[in-house]
């Protein structure tokens, strides 16, 4: 059986526009970062004027940005979640990192989404559904 190719991808974590843009600097290929909604680096708090002008930076050297939304959501929280994506859609990211596959199923943009490492993707059969 033949295997498949696989291309390897250097990305690093940023907990704010500085460290991402120093990651850039030192060659990573992506940078994922948190925003101050939704997500386990929220804490970090990085406005969305932040990860856009990251975004921008990052894309002159053709680095991809990728934003953590990797918290499980409530059904309260659905409507802001869709507007927040959006506007980290608007504002360049390439790609979300996500555990709640719930995200799936709004009314989102075309941005890939990532499984997180907390999505449990530990057997066969939760693998294939990723």
């Amino acid at each position: 059986m033949k295997s498949a190719s696989r291309t390897v991808e250097l990305f690093s974590p940023a907990k704010d526009i500085i460290c991402g843009r120093e990651a850039v600097k030192h060659g990573v290929d992506a940078v994922y970062i948190g925003a101050p909604r939704f997500g386990a680096r929220a804490a970090a708090g990085n406005p969305v004027d932040d990860i856009k002008r990251l975004c921008d930076y990052a894309h002159i050297f053709g680095v991809r940005i990728y934003v953590t939304l990797n918290t499980i959501l409530k059904d309260y929280e659905l409507t802001a979640a869709e507007r927040f994506i959006r506007s980290l859609y608007t504002a360049g990211a390439d790609a979300l990192i996500v555990q709640d596959m719930g995200i799936t199923r709004l009314d989102i943009p075309p941005i890939p989404l990532h499984a997180s490492t907390q999505t449990n993707n530990r057997t066969p059969e939760k693998i294939r559904f990723l």
